[in-house]
């Protein structure tokens, strides 16, 4: 059988470029298609994006066009998926700007292979699934469903996959996440079902090579007897390390196998096998990127910084993470750390930002040398604290606003300028409104302010709110038994007479991780 190199081509067509000077705001779903959701019950999973034609209108009046073009649902190796329950259907939930959607669906048979051309087994025929409001029928007849599913959006046409496994007697879905040539993370959910005892698995595996020869590279080997319980409608991760057996996997296809108990008793249980297909890619790391994570760890979506690179976003999903070396999990992500992305080295030039195709996120603990930690780490959650409650207090001032420059030029801590635009960025995100790094004088020199009551000295501006925060004046820097203060006045301004400001601000750094909440010493409007 031929090996099925999983391929991911994007070509970035560009139009024209405008510079990034102006921090033009970035939307998922303007500048990027957005996530299509699947929910079946208590399941709710992002459909895998595949090929994709997009293209938007800067501020400057260019236009930026791009091409992404990636497999067919049919031979995607890690498709988003679950498996059928009880449930009859399923939904689809759309971003608001989708236009119109088509869904076709390939039953797989009960012996699922990726198709393969030149193969002897036939593709499967596509079938339109018909959709009220976004809900389908999931086929009874309890085979492999592979969903195709083309979104025409204002900006351009998206496909994307998902599939659909026939109910598991003991209500298990088996997956593997977070490849790499030395080792990866397998996943078991439950849900459904009807197990007579407890679920359990162990650490043994097998593991084999998917070529002509389907060679075991790992069989029979010596594993720990510990057992691992799946919990009933949850979630069971492990991590599983061959290089201490085989060694570092060369580019290819390969399956792993690990059997799991039905245990009753002793004496008394069944026992299944579930296996996941993956594929190690001829990946060539061309290029290590040392960036700031400024916000998105809680979720996953990052949001980086740096000096060389500027403002990046990145989606963790199944990317490797390595804390200290180790592989982990997304949950050693923080906020503030240093992050060493490893990618081909192509950076695709939208605002923000992204990286083509990443392999590893590196990330270190505080107190290593990759990651010192101090007084200034995750410093921009402060403030990115501090500037949604400017935003939320007297909100009338807020009132149409189009546009929020953030000016930190003045406040306590060292910035980079990449720092503030990610920090100005993900602000303007979050309150749908357009985004600037430009102080009081600068908006007037670029024409955003307009005279005040027709006065030359004084201005305001009609459709945007200009938010600021400043070094507290002060003789020498204070400290609470020996810890680092940062202090700072915010102010938040529209008008002479539309502004509101927080005085005598002070937050105390508590040793070795992030900054916690701050205090306001008195508030004052104008």
């Amino acid at each position: 059988m031929k090996k099925i190199l999983s391929v991911l081509l994007v070509i970035l067509l560009l139009c024209s470029c405008s510079a990034t000077e102006g921090y033009e705001e970035f939307v998922k779903g303007v500048h990027s298609p957005p996530d299509v959701t699947v929910r079946y019950g208590d399941i709710s999973l992002t459909a895998t994006q595949g090929s994709c034609s997009w293209s938007y209108e800067n501020s400057d009046g260019t236009e930026t066009c791009w091409d992404g073009i990636s497999e067919h649902p049919k031979e995607m190796k890690n498709i988003a998926s679950f498996s059928a329950g009880d449930k009859k259907t399923a939904k689809l939930i759309f971003d608001k700007n989708m236009i119109s959607y088509e869904l076709t669906c390939y039953d797989m048979g009960k012996e699922y292979a990726p198709y393969e051309a030149g193969t002897a087994t036939p593709a499967p025929k596509a079938e339109k699934v018909s959709c009220d409001n976004g809900v389908f029928e999931i086929p009874a007849e309890g085979n492999i469903y592979i969903y195709e599913l083309e979104v025409i959006y204002k900006n351009g046409t998206c496909i994307y996959g998902f599939r659909i496994d026939p109910q598991d007697d003991w209500g298990i879905t088996f997956s593997i996440i977070n490849i790499t040539p030395t080792g990866a993370t397998v996943v078991f959910t439950q849900s459904g079902g009807n197990p007579t005892g407890e679920l359990m698995v162990g650490s043994a595996y097998s593991l084999e090579y998917q070529d002509e020869s389907m060679a075991f590279l790992v069989d029979d080997a010596i594993f720990t007897a510990e057992a691992y319980m799946i919990p009933k409608d949850g979630e069971l991760k492990m991590n599983v390390n061959w290089e201490w057996l085989y060694g570092e996997l060369e580019p290819g296809e390969y399956r792993i196998t690990k059997s799991v108990m039905d245990f009753r008793g002793t004496g008394d249980y069944d026992t299944k096998e579930y296996s996941a297909e993956f594929t190690i890619g001829g990946k060539e790391i061309k290029s290590v990127s040392f960036m700031k994570i400024v916000d998105g760890a809680e979720d996953g979506n990052l949001v980086l910084a740096s000096d060389s690179e500027g403002v990046i976003t990145l989606s963790v999903n199944d990317i490797p993470v390595f804390l200290d070396g180790e592989q982990a999990d997304s949950s050693a992500i923080m906020d503030g750390m240093t992050a060493h992305i490893y990618h081909s080295g192509e950076i695709l030039e939208t605002y923000p930002a992204s990286f083509d195709e990443v392999y590893e996120i590196h990330v270190f603990s505080i107190g290593t040398k990759n990651q010192v930690g101090g007084t200034l780490f995750d410093l921009c959650g402060l403030y990115l604290k501090v500037l949604d409650d400017l935003w939320e207090v007297d909100s009338g001032l807020n009132a149409d606003a189009e546009y929020v420059s953030i000016d930190l030029s003045e406040a306590p801590g060292e910035f980079t300028e990449s720092e503030k635009a990610a920090i100005a960025w993900i602000f303007g995100n979050k309150h749908d409104v357009t985004a600037l790094n430009l102080t009081y004088e600068e908006l007037i020199e670029n024409g955003y302010l307009t005279a005040a009551g027709g006065s030359n000295d004084l201005y305001q501006w009609d459709n945007g709110v200009l938010l600021s925060i400043t070094q507290k004046q002060k003789e020498e820097p204070d400290a609470y038994f020996g810890l680092r203060t940062i202090e700072f006045n915010a102010t938040k301004w529209r008008s002479p007479l539309g502004a509101y400001m927080f005085f005598d601000c002070i937050c105390v750094w508590p040793q070795m991780g992030t900054w916690t909440d701050y205090n306001i010493g008195s508030q004052a409007i104008s």
